[in-house]
């Protein structure tokens, strides 16, 4: 029976609107990787219109997660206490084995440029180096108190805050009323006493640069090299109650924020402080490319700083709809 030429027509719009259903299924490229309290989302599209994705398969329930800088790995923690690496690409997480690494971990960090973590858990951390691929624990050190001081806080207390070199060499460590810096050699000293005000410490991607943010000026200490004096010392006001601290992938940019200051301060090392407002509070600086993630998911949106535009802008990702 002839065909009509109505017929026709419908038949030769099927290939278009197949291959439109297709382009709904392709998602838009992802600019990082936040996780919402239960599970592991990508954020996809661009930013001022970037969205949080369905959330990866990771095989298990997990009850924390942590992206490296670089998106190309996580390190999830189960539901049962146990930690889990896995290799990201785009929407998918592939796990990698690993052997030897503490279970129930109350702080993980990775190093600036991803290849190495610090894992603590019960006064003890231990460090990872040769992630994503082919991880390999590099050292151990105990918690104790510092040489010739007594301790005033539990050994077990999870330090306030952890930094990590790339290549695994030196951990620099915040807690029990001072900042420690502590070697893969056993090498270990004190750099600053900062009483009961609170600091943030990060490294520097590839070497051994280093700054540390200390509430008690509030200041900026800039170390050049993390074993040497500090190179600088930069007034930080408003950081007082320190959230959090990151260097741009280039080492050029230090990102800082407090908790109460409802904004975001950028260090440029060579023409010095910006501060950019932010209708949040931020709750830490974490690096992903060239983003800057102040928040978490949840209730509300992903506040996050564009350092890949000029000048750099405070953007958002809305909450998903339906978790």
């Amino acid at each position: 029976m002839p065909i009509s030429k109505r017929a026709i027509a419908v038949l030769a719009c099927l290939p278009p609107l197949a291959a439109y259903g297709q382009q709904r299924q392709v998602s838009g490229p992802v600019a990082g990787y936040v996780f919402d309290g239960a599970a592991l989302r990508p954020i996809t599209g661009v930013m001022g219109g970037a969205t949080l994705g369905d959330a990866l398969g990771l095989g298990l329930a997990a009850s924390a997660a942590v992206v490296s800088p670089q998106l190309d790995s996580a390190i999830a923690t189960a539901k049962d206490g146990s930690l889990h690496l896995f290799q990201l690409s785009g929407l998918s997480a592939t796990e990698v084995a690993w052997n030897s690494v503490p279970s129930r971990a109350q702080r993980v960090v990775y190093s600036p440029s991803g290849t190495a973590a610090a894992i603590y858990a019960a006064g003890r951390v231990q460090v990872v180096s040769g992630l994503p691929n082919a991880p390999v624990a590099a050292f151990t050190v105990e918690l104790g108190s510092a040489p010739g001081k007594p301790a005033r806080q539990p050994a077990s207390a999870a330090p306030e805050a952890m930094a990590l070199s790339d290549d695994a060499a030196w951990l620099l460590v915040a807690g029990d009323g001072r900042l420690r810096l502590l070697g893969a050699s056993g090498s270990s000293s004190v750099l600053l006493e900062p009483e009961a005000r609170t600091v943030a410490v990060a490294f520097a991607p590839s070497g051994h640069a280093a700054a540390v943010l200390s509430g008690a000026g509030p200041w900026l200490d800039v170390y050049p090299d993390v074993a040497a004096a500090p190179a600088d010392r930069i007034a930080a006001p408003g950081l007082a109650e320190p959230a959090g601290l990151a260097f741009s992938a280039d080492g050029k940019l230090v990102l800082a924020a407090a908790r109460d200051g409802r904004s975001v301060t950028i260090f440029d090392l060579a023409d010095g402080p910006t501060t950019l407002a932010c209708a949040c509070a931020p709750t830490g600086v974490a690096r992903m490319g060239k983003l800057f993630r102040l928040t978490d998911a949840g209730a509300g949106p992903v506040w996050l700083v564009d350092t890949g535009v000029n000048p750099a802008r405070i953007v958002f990702v809305p909450a998903r709809a339906n978790p």
